[in-house]
């Protein structure tokens, strides 16, 4: 951890940019790109690489919450070197699978519980510490890694595939995905010096700083309309995200044209967390949120609906703001609604939904094209959850906490925060 001068604010918001470049997404990308080839070489069925996928995301979740307690209470490096080590070691094992699919099993759970270090929950902790003002652009700025991994890792893992073959292309990205991550926590990250102290006195008298997530979670409406939000947009957003190339080529379009398609939507995405970061610090969230996810909704119908090229290019950029949107509205939104010492336990909280809402859209129109032979008639479930969560994104009122983390309006059910005396 970088001692004795004071870096500029900025390279916490561009090295967590650089860490999520190399984040939870490798493994999507990962599995995508390299497991034909695995399957092949091993004798597997193409179901044990999917299996495997489930398996991760599934324990990515519970890495996530995880993580946001444990950064609430000891900072964000001292737990996530561990889990970033057991992310990147999983990836490098897999190298070294031998024909044995419970090991493969194994190395997917392994990687999901450290890949809760290379979500945001840590960097998003350490941008919203450290920007009293431009908070909104410094967290798009960061979440723009997260997209930008989307857009670089498959032709990264594409070239190597090409010229070492998938283990040792397992090999290179785990190196990456180990030493890039373990450097920016360990000799950058940090939050400043008061947050600390508040830490380690809460510590001293056994306890936290902050309010525990119970009574968030039982005590604030807030808590559970965000996370409602979230949930039910995601579901949208990632649902669609992982059918637009079967979506595309079902109405006669060439493959290529679906992926281009779905390049636009990453890179939408990607362009919309600058987009988005910036509004943030000038509007009020919830109305933000809600014009975008309006949006979102159009895109839906244009998606699944039209077979105009340029129309269905119109609704994967309105799909793709929406996708890049919802973590910057999220990583906002909790540092505006509740306290400063319960950040991550919250924002972890709710990433955890976003997960949920993700795998749910998936299952979703999966079992629409079972039950119809068709996307169509998943239109009007999704465009129902984009109006449920715009309906929650409002119903969060004014923001209870200034820029400074100083209360701005008292929930009467919450219970207030626990600082530790001075």
């Amino acid at each position: 951890m970088v001692q004795g001068r004071q870096l500029n604010r900025w390279w916490y918001a561009a090295t967590g940019f650089l860490t999520l470049l190399f984040g939870t997404t490798t493994v999507n990308v990962l599995f995508n790109v390299l497991g034909k080839p695995m399957t092949e070489d091993l004798g597997w069925e193409r179901s044990v690489i999917t299996n495997g996928l489930s398996i991760e995301t599934l324990v990515v979740g519970c890495s996530i919450v995880a993580l946001g307690l444990l950064v609430d209470r000891f900072g964000p490096s001292i737990p996530s070197i561990p889990m970033v080590l057991a992310f990147g070691g999983g990836l490098m094992l897999m190298a070294a699978m031998p024909n044995n699919q419970a090991a493969f099993y194994a190395l997917c759970v392994v990687i999901g519980a450290g890949a809760g270090a290379l979500n945001p929950i840590a960097h998003a902790t350490v941008v919203s510490a450290w920007f009293h003002d431009r908070r909104g652009l410094a967290l798009g700025c960061l979440m723009a890694g997260l997209g930008a991994c989307g857009v670089m890792m498959p032709y990264l893992a594409n070239f190597l595939l090409a010229e070492v073959g998938w283990r040792s292309t397992f090999v290179i990205v785990g190196a990456l995905c180990t030493v890039i991550p373990v450097s920016v926590y360990a000799f950058v990250t940090r939050m400043p010096a008061e947050h600390v102290e508040e830490r380690r006195l809460a510590r001293a008298r056994g306890r936290i700083a902050g309010q525990s997530l119970a009574s968030i979670a039982t005590g604030s409406r807030h808590f559970w309309l965000l996370c409602a939000a979230i949930f039910l947009v995601s579901s949208a957003t990632f649902g669609l995200m992982a059918q637009v190339v079967p979506m595309t080529t079902d109405k006669g379009f060439d493959r290529s044209l679906a992926v281009v398609l779905l390049s636009v939507l990453s890179l939408s995405s990607v362009a919309a967390r600058f987009g988005v970061g910036f509004l943030l610090d000038r509007y009020f969230a919830p109305i933000i949120g809600s014009v975008i996810f309006a949006m979102c909704a159009v895109g839906v119908i244009l998606l699944i609906t039209s077979s105009s090229v340029a129309v269905l290019f119109l609704g994967a950029a309105l799909v793709g703001v929406a996708l890049g949107a919802e973590g910057d509205l999220a990583a906002y939104m909790t540092s505006r609604y509740f306290p400063k010492h319960s950040y991550a336990r919250v924002l972890g909280s709710v990433y955890f939904l976003y997960a949920m809402g993700s795998a749910f859209g998936i299952y979703l129109l999966g079992q629409v094209y079972g039950a119809t032979g068709s996307y169509a008639a998943g239109v009007l479930p999704i465009v129902v959850m984009v109006g449920a969560g715009i309906v929650c994104l409002l119903g969060m009122g004014r923001y209870r906490y200034s820029l400074d983390h100083q209360e701005l309006v008292a929930e009467t059910e919450a219970v207030p925060e626990r600082l530790p005396a001075t």
